[in-house]
């Protein structure tokens, strides 16, 4: 799957794009670190796209940060590109999450 991001940012430690304010088919991605003690395998970095049901903890395998965007390769194989369609400002905000949301490991080109 693949969208050009219309908003993004981070805040508050969540983190999400979206293309709310194009007229195509609606996407987006969230992201966050989470913590539940209950249930230690659900704690770590949190990742969802385009409905809850396609959300879990410690999904995302590999992220890859390049000049117009950004690509999400999970664990089951899937990838989510997306593409940077606002100002600077918000996508360094957006970029900055993901270094703070995600092992470093995982991150390439940040």
């Amino acid at each position: 799957m693949e969208f050009t991001a219309t908003d993004c940012g981070f805040d508050d430690r969540l983190g999400g794009a979206s293309n709310a304010a194009a007229k195509k088919d609606y996407h987006y991605v969230l992201f966050g670190r989470q913590t539940d003690e209950q249930h230690p395998e659900f704690s770590g970095a949190y990742f969802e796209f385009d409905d809850q049901i396609n959300g879990a903890a410690n999904c995302v395998a590999r992220i890859i940060v390049r000049d117009g965007g950004v690509d999400f390769g999970l664990k089951d194989g899937r990838k989510i590109t997306v593409f940077r369609g606002m100002m600077e400002a918000k996508w360094a905000s957006f970029l900055s999450g993901i270094r703070d949301t995600f092992d470093h490991e995982i991150i390439q080109g940040a």
